[in-house]
């Protein structure tokens, strides 16, 4: 009995040491399949900017036309327009429907003058009708992509092609009798709207040339080089952080001059990057790609930190409209093959990358052009020093990589 209760209480470990080897394969398994598990990125064009970062506020020669009578306002100019001392630029109604019954009008007009373009289609020499339905079909495509942006402003314009080309498919089926009894209803039409539009009871004419804008932004008789130069630098950035509050009942704005000035505040470290005279290329919106020539006008110290005035003396629409501005100062683009600089290593002295080809992991020569905290650009020339190629596979993330690994 002693005997039999004493086999009773052996454990049996048999269950455990299954459990245990499962898991032990499991974890051999997950190593060899992460072993080999890498991340690569394309090698594909790009570029770097050598330049500063900076908020600042766009300075111009800005004289407010005020509201001298109340009513509805009418822009006989459109926003950003070049125009001449005297000039009509606005008219003011009595009512909202006066001015509704305005742009009812040129919308039925711009009507007839695609009708008329359409009638004058078939004297043309050679007519393609095939070029005119691409035409409609490249309307098609920019008005879908154009709502589906929430570009509402353009729609009405994509519409109007789409429109123009119908019309020049109903000539070339002769369908100009439709067309022209089509004209007439909306001459019929527009004479009905026309007689609703009141005479005006003010005319607004340009005080001087330059550019006309339709709006004020309330920084007109604050965003000038001359008072920030006085202010010190918490109250500029105090100016250029908190939006400030936009004045009513004003018709518009002349922007008086070519010339205009970019007033911003850069670290003493980055001011002895530029000095006065210089001239520099500046964007006003450092999503896009587009820039201005400019010339540093002059440096002030402000505090820890530097006020910087860059001019210039061509305008445009954008420097017209711009004011407080998340700008880009460059002085250098760098164009190439751009790639993550973690993708960089240093094998046997030699700097290069790995590059995933098939089933090979391949070491490639390096020699950058130029590199940032983040991104390194290559030569688009293969030589035996620079190997990368475009459309290269990058190895970004990898474990145990060497020159000839099978993956």
């Amino acid at each position: 009995m002693a005997e039999q209760r004493k086999r009773k209480k052996k454990k049996n470990v048999f269950p455990i040491l299954m459990v245990f080897a499962l898991l032990i394969y499991f974890v051999v398994q997950w190593y060899l399949i992460n072993r080999n598990k890498i991340e690569t990125v394309k090698a594909n064009e790009g570029f770097i900017n050598d330049s500063i970062l900076t908020t600042g506020i766009v300075c111009r020669e800005e004289t407010i036309i005020e509201n001298v009578q109340d009513g509805y306002f009418y822009y006989n100019v459109e926003n950003g327009q070049r125009v001449s001392s005297g000039m009509l630029i606005g008219q003011v109604y009595a009512s909202q429907s006066d001015i509704d019954n305005i742009y009812e009008s040129q919308k039925l007009e711009k009507q007839i003058e695609n009708f008329e373009e359409a009638e004058n289609f078939m004297s043309s020499v050679n007519v393609d009708i095939s070029i005119t339905r691409r035409q409609l079909s490249n309307s098609m495509v920019e008005f879908s992509q154009q709502l589906s942006a929430g570009n509402y402003s353009d729609v009405y314009a994509d519409v109007q092609d789409m429109l123009l080309s119908l019309n020049k498919i109903n000539v070339a089926m002769n369908r100009e009798g439709d067309i022209a009894a089509t004209k007439e209803n909306i001459k019929n039409e527009n004479s009905a709207v026309k007689g609703q539009i009141s005479v005006p009871i003010q005319s607004i004419y340009s005080p001087t040339s330059g550019y006309f804008m339709n709006n004020i932004d309330g920084y007109e008789n604050i965003a000038s080089v001359n008072n920030f130069k006085a202010i010190s630098y918490s109250e500029g950035t105090d100016i250029l952080m908190h939006p400030i509050e936009v004045p009513q009942s004003k018709y518009g704005k002349m922007i008086t001059d070519y010339k205009w000035s970019l007033c911003a505040y850069v670290t003493a470290q980055q001011a002895e990057k530029l000095t006065v005279g210089q001239r520099v290329r500046l964007s006003l919106d450092g999503k896009q790609n587009e820039y201005h020539t400019v010339t540093v006008d002059s440096l002030t110290p402000k505090d820890d930190m530097v006020m910087i005035v860059l001019k210039s003396t061509t305008m445009n629409k954008q420097a017209a409209s711009s004011r407080i501005v998340d700008g880009e100062i460059l002085f250098s683009q760098y164009r190439g093959i751009k790639i993550p600089k973690s993708a960089i290593r240093i094998v046997n002295g030699e700097m290069g990358v790995y590059v995933k080809f098939s089933k090979l992991v391949i070491f490639k020569k390096v020699n950058p052009v130029y590199q940032d905290d983040n991104y390194v650009i290559l030569p688009l020339e293969v030589k035996e020093d620079n190997q990368v190629e475009l459309y290269d596979d990058i190895i970004v993330k990898g474990v145990n990589l060497y020159d000839g690994k099978y993956l």
